[in-house]
């Protein structure tokens, strides 16, 4: 257990360090364009760039998930015929789907962003957006199933450098609004690809699809599942849009609720870099025995640290919102403890599907995905237009959790049916209650505004370490473990020289 944990926490290391400087660099441009871009032109980019992943999960067919999965079959397939296979594949697949998307994009610029204006141009920027983010995440991939975290980051680094000035400059500069929010991030995107294509050229192989039917078996059922399960975060932002009082302010609420998701970066960092880092070492447990003990005990662990960082963020989100972004997006700080939880709840969903997925029930996940759609949608319906608050984004953020809520239950349910999984529900509510306890006590107890409610709330949250302590949360051998390991870092620091620090693995946890 403690070796799978290693691996998961070094692989996760590397691409939270990654992702924690795009994210800093793009929470840092936040008083930049929420100056030169109003909250609908945010609301613009943010239906349309949800959109674009819509888009590239539906026509790339299941080839990245079939890939990942297949890759650590080797007894049974060529690494080489897999790659070959997912990269051409996708390539047909993506040009077909950008084609249509063409040949469509009036309707889509009135259905999606109510039309006028430069609805149909933003459209047309999106779609060719999408083509080469599809064609990114493969090329992405194949750095992921080897474990080069390193490389990964690079890239994903170097798309934020290329991508933030750009945007910059279309948006202050050439004061292109929406326009130019959109059109950095498509041509960032862009110019990366065109890099990594070069980079994986000799890898990639001729044309051919030589291991399309097993591939297309595992992964085309996972397709409506993954659509599912990402519409949740594409139907808010289209019922703000459309359950709105007016198309203006159905536009605003969009760009408020977009904001809060950049403020829940925080989260989204931890959740983004445990997705990339997970499904390569759930699918290389061999014996399913080991794999549903392991699996639920790395859910307790990821939701022990997601749930304190959800707490600190509904405990300083005002701060945040004064700090970054104009008085125009202010109240998206509102929404932004139930968006957290809801990425939250995301990679929480991701173990489960694992579950499954490992024994081949990938076609079970869409009719569950689906309703976890339904249940947002419904929940959307009758939560927005009670919330007098922004638009409707607590409304909004209330139906996510809902909806993952049922998802959560469902596939549990699934997953134990499947796999056998294990899970520790004790310790699973302590995390649950304490956070929401420190969070949400937190906002309605303490001062807020000004320097003295911000250190009063930093100091609050130490009650979540504090209160699953005193509820027992941890185990006498995990209290053990981590005052052992504290000793030997400290002995580490006071060592001359590298050949006389202790072997901190070994003493802390033995031979084993």
């Amino acid at each position: 257990m403690i070796g799978y944990l290693k691996r998961l926490a070094r692989t996760g290391a590397a691409y939270t360090t990654s992702s924690v400087l795009a994210k800093l660099i793009a929470i840092f441009t936040l008083p930049v364009y929420t100056r030169y871009v109003d909250p609908g032109g945010f609301g613009q980019v943010e239906i349309l760039a949800t959109t674009v992943i819509v888009l590239s999960i539906f026509f790339r067919f299941g080839a990245i998930e079939a890939m990942l999965r297949f890759y650590f079959l080797r007894d049974e397939y060529d690494p080489r015929e897999i790659v070959r296979t997912g990269f051409w594949g996708l390539l047909a697949a993506t040009t077909l789907g950008t084609a249509v998307c063409l040949a469509i994009a009036p309707r889509m610029a009135d259905w999606l962003l109510g039309g006028g204006g430069d609805a149909l141009t933003l459209v047309r920027i999106a779609i060719g957006w999408f083509w080469f983010y599809t064609i990114y995440e493969l090329l992405l991939a194949l750095f992921r199933v080897d474990e080069r975290a390193g490389a990964y980051a690079a890239a994903t680094v170097g798309n934020v450098l290329v991508t933030v000035p750009l945007t910059v400059y279309l948006v202050v500069v050439r004061d292109l609004d929406a326009q130019g929010l959109l059109l950095g991030n498509a041509i960032g995107t862009t110019t990366v690809t065109i890099v990594l294509l070069a980079v994986h050229a000799r890898r990639i192989g001729r044309p051919g699809l030589p291991l399309a039917v097993p591939m297309l078996r595992f992964g085309l059922p996972t397709v409506p599942g993954e659509i599912s399960l990402y519409a949740l975060n594409w139907v808010d932002r289209l019922m703000l849009l459309h359950l709105a009082a007016s198309h203006t302010a159905g536009l605003i609420a969009a760009g408020l609720y977009s904001i809060a998701f950049k403020f829940a970066q925080g989260v989204t960092v931890f959740v983004r870099a445990f997705q990339l880092a997970w499904p390569p070492l759930a699918y290389s447990i061999k014996a399913d025995a080991e794999a549903r003990v392991v699996y639920g005990r790395v859910l307790t662990y990821y939701l022990l640290v997601t749930g304190g960082v959800v707490a600190a963020l509904a405990l300083v989100a005002r701060w945040l919102a004064r700090l970054l972004v104009s008085d125009a997006f202010f109240l998206s700080y509102r929404a932004v403890p139930l968006v957290a939880t809801g990425v939250v709840l995301y990679g929480a969903y991701l173990v489960l599907v694992s579950a499954v997925a490992r024994v081949g029930k990938t076609g079970s996940l869409f009719p569950i995905a689906a309703m976890g759609l339904a249940a947002n949608a419904m929940l959307c319906y009758l939560l927005i237009p009670l919330d007098g608050w922004a638009g409707g984004i607590v409304g909004a953020g209330l139906a996510l959790i809902g909806a993952y809520v049922v998802l959560l239950s469902l596939m549990y349910l699934r997953a134990r049916a499947a796999l056998g999984l294990v899970l520790e529900f004790r310790r699973l509510a302590q995390i649950v209650v304490v956070a929401f306890a420190v969070g949400f006590g937190g906002e309605q107890l303490l001062p807020a505004d000004g320097i003295g409610g911000l250190l009063l709330r930093t100091a609050w949250w130490s009650l979540y370490p504090i209160g699953l302590l005193v509820t027992g949360f941890f185990s006498r051998t995990e209290i053990e473990q981590l005052r052992n390991a504290r000793d030997l870092l400290r002995k580490a620091r006071q060592s001359r020289s590298l050949g006389e620090r202790p072997d901190v693995s070994q003493q802390v946890h033995g031979p084993e």
